[in-house]
């Protein structure tokens, strides 16, 4: 059981740079509400299967995500994103998923070859 919510712990979320702030892990509720949101679904659409989702990465400080090349205004750096590993799912069936779920629909949803980056910006849609 997670401290965030039922299935999610804050240290799943915390920066995972070296030498950089030590492990903070501010997060926004809404993310974790719609990863919970997900995980139900995914578990109900793969029933047969032992669905989980694994947060690769979720929030980084600065310093980490422009040590890994991102950009200084990645949904990361305010803990409005995480990069999500499915287990028992692909991750394009784990996309396909997300457009369900209401905060990632109208937010960012980008598919990778073994995750899947969500985010629940209020800016408007992104796909990639």
């Amino acid at each position: 059981m997670g401290n965030l919510s039922l299935h999610f712990d804050r240290h799943e979320f915390a920066c995972k740079g070296l030498a950089c702030c030590g492990g903070v892990a501010p997060v926004s509720p809404r993310l974790v509400n719609s990863l919970e949101l997900l995980r139900d679904l995914a578990q109900r659409t793969f029933p047969a299967e032992n669905v989980a989702f694994i947060v690769s990465s979720g929030f980084r400080c600065l310093t980490h995500n422009r040590n890994v090349k991102s950009h200084d205004d990645s949904y990361h750096v305010r803990g409005m994103a995480a990069d999500v590993q499915p287990r028992g799912l692909t991750p394009n069936q784990l996309a396909a998923l997300a457009l369900s779920i209401p905060d990632f629909e109208n937010g960012g949803i980008g598919h990778y070859a073994t995750f899947v980056h969500l985010d629940v910006r209020t800016t408007g849609k992104a796909r990639w």
